[in-house]
């Protein structure tokens, strides 16, 4: 059975031209030449990543990663890694294994627009004087009958008009329901520790500022991406399969088309 340096060795030597076997015996290990080879970021669906890959991710995302780790409670929804490894059943970071779940707030109220009309008299509806209503409502309910219509947020509260007829200065008003419609709880995504053990593993990558700005362009165009450099070496020597960027997943592979020098 091959020894772990030398299976880590054959997949380093996939990725990087001029590359030899590894044996067990140090003397004999693999030396590279000095121009690595390219490497081919394909988009990849987050969703279809196995278990069993490893994914590299930036510094940026790393450190943000590891903040919300330590606040169970901290809304990482703004973040756009957070989206990508929400596909993810779960996943393995510094020792620890997480999934990024779904948290609804609010109550899911509702919000109701009414038009305010001037009607001759109350027929045969009850009254209502919007003096005798408490201040904040005899505010609202002046303001409504000035620009013809009201709002009113369930969350909010406030003045709720009823079907009765409203007077002020000797008029009549009727508040009419022109749309109500509910208000959907908010979802926020949180990073939560779970007891699995067959999960995505996270893989920080040394990656500088040049290279990452090398990597965003190359990403810049639509489909397969090829980088070449010590940004491919770097890539390659990672061990990772799949990285995360930009809110995307990308799987790593050589092309098949190369040659070796």
């Amino acid at each position: 059975m091959p020894s772990r340096r030398t299976v880590l060795g054959a997949v380093a030597c996939t990725l990087v031209t001029g590359c030899s076997g590894l044996s067990d015996d140090p003397s004999t290990e693999a030396t590279a030449t000095a121009t690595p080879a390219p490497v081919v970021l394909s988009p990849a669906d987050a969703a279809a990543v196995p278990e069993t890959a490893t994914v590299g991710v930036f510094s940026e995302a790393a450190d943000d990663l590891e903040a919300a780790t330590r606040d169970a409670s901290g809304d990482v929804t703004a973040h756009e890694w957070a989206h990508v490894l929400r596909d993810f059943d779960c996943f393995a970071f510094e020792g620890t294994t997480y999934a990024v779940v779904e948290r609804a707030s609010g109550l899911g109220g509702y919000v109701n627009q009414y038009s305010v009309t001037e009607v001759d008299g109350p027929g045969n509806k009850s009254t209502v004087r919007v003096a005798d209503l408490p201040d904040s409502d005899r505010r609202a309910a002046v303001d409504a009958i000035a620009s013809g219509e009201h709002r009113y947020d369930s969350d909010e509260g406030g003045f709720e008009p009823t079907k009765s007829v409203y007077v002020y200065n000797g008029s009549y008003y009727t508040f009419t329901l022109e749309v109500t419609g509910d208000k959907p709880a908010e979802v926020t995504y949180v990073v939560e520790e779970t007891d699995d053990d067959r999960c995505v593993a996270l893989e920080p990558l040394s990656v500088d500022d040049a290279q990452v700005e090398t990597l965003d362009t190359a990403l810049q165009s639509d489909g397969e991406s090829t980088v070449t450099g010590s940004l491919a070496r770097t890539l390659a020597d990672s061990g990772v399969g799949f990285v995360l960027r930009s809110g995307s997943c990308y799987e790593l592979s050589v092309p098949t088309d190369r040659t070796e020098s």
